[in-house]
């Protein structure tokens, strides 16, 4: 599957290319300041350690040891550190991600409306492919309003273009059910101003789906099949999970999804460490025409490195699963990690192999994609 476009990143492997009482009223307002960190860390750290996740949510056993990886009380101790950086925002890069990293208003749209085969990110693992006709919305997250139900990590980059931009949609695939993943007020949403969307997610989360209001709920287990109008959907394993809770207890499955659409095969691998899944993967089921990758929220690496791909891992997932092409996602939208923000972007183009292509994208960038 050959690509086109204006306004990329970068290119690799095809031509062109962020005591008393008269001193408690200056202690108060820092005390409320406090309680308020206490609560959004009881709230929302906890949450967020979905993202350090692991195999189908069946605990760290389910997955090899990732290598450089802290003991486990050292990186429990890490963790809660981490995640208390992700909540307070201490990882945010806005300066650098306004420095070119998202498309204008006026960009976007005029990419959005363009016609035929086509693919948009719009941040994270949030992308759009119109592949015949048919449109398909991955792990689809819009800042649509705060919600203690879905809390989401600080941005640094918002979608130049929103969810009421959106053209016709007709599949929503979720990876998984991390909060920066599975948002529930997005999903309403688009139920709301879709009905006739269908939801395609992991088994053991369809109460996601039918919570939100889809009228048609799918949830394959893995190696299973869904028709969804013309789209053939497969569920895959990946090297992650879903912790939705305030313990940050494995509590639900990740995939990745074989998607069969028009003649093209596209694999969406929504976030997973890197794992020899993906050379069984493209054994039995490979070539890919296209895979969506993820490549950032890799550092700490001895505390995540057995949930996240690196860069590298990246494109090691494209080698196994014998994918032409390869588009970057994961990185540059929401502050999980400590890394340049432009590092993912930068590595992941360095690691392509030169026989096939890696891609990354502005947020709200649409390109082309023919055969």
């Amino acid at each position: 599957m050959q690509q086109t476009g204006r306004g990329a990143i970068a290119a690799r492997g095809a031509k062109g290319p962020p005591g008393t009482r008269m001193h408690a009223a200056p202690i108060l307002p820092r005390l409320s300041r406090v309680l308020k960190v206490l609560l959004f860390a009881a709230l929302v750290i906890a949450p967020l350690a979905g993202c350090q996740g692991t195999t189908r949510g069946e605990g760290e056993d389910a997955r090899p040891k990732a290598a450089g990886l802290l003991p486990p009380g050292m990186r429990s101790a890490g963790l809660a550190l981490h995640h208390l950086n992700i909540a307070t925002g201490l990882y945010l890069r806005r300066a650098e991600a306004a420095d070119g990293l998202v498309l204008s208003r006026e960009e976007a749209l005029a990419g959005l409306a363009m016609r035929g085969d086509s693919l948009t990110w719009f941040g994270h693992s949030t992308v759009l492919i119109r592949l015949g006709g048919l449109a398909i919305l991955t792990d689809p997250v819009f800042p649509v309003g705060f919600s203690l139900e879905s809390p989401l990590p600080h941005r640094h980059a918002t979608p130049p273009i929103g969810l009421e931009d959106l053209p016709r949609i007709d599949i929503v695939v979720i990876s998984h059910g991390d909060y920066d993943h599975l948002h529930s007020p997005t999903l309403k949403a688009l139920a709301e101003r879709f009905p006739k969307a269908r939801i395609v997610l992991p088994d053991s989360l369809e109460r996601f789906g039918q919570a939100a209001g889809f009228a048609a709920v799918e949830h394959p287990s893995i190696g299973h099949t869904v028709s969804v109008a013309s789209a053939r959907i497969t569920a895959l394993p990946a090297m992650h999970g879903t912790r939705r809770n305030l313990l940050a207890m494995p509590d639900g499955p990740a995939n990745s999804w074989d998607i069969r659409l028009a003649g093209r095969s596209l694999l969406f691998v929504g976030d997973s460490a890197y794992g020899p899944v993906f050379g069984e993967i493209g054994r039995t089921r490979g070539p890919y025409d296209l895979a969506l990758v993820p490549i950032g929220a890799f550092e700490p690496s001895p505390l995540v490195a057995g949930a996240h791909s690196t860069p590298e891992d990246a494109a090691e997932i494209l080698r196994d699963v014998r994918a032409s092409l390869g588009i970057g996602i994961h990185w540059g939208t929401f502050a999980l990690s400590p890394e340049p923000l432009r590092a993912p972007a930068e590595r992941f183009l360095a690691a392509s192999d030169g026989r096939r292509q890696s891609r990354v994208l502005r947020i709200g960038e649409t390109i082309r994609l023919q055969r």
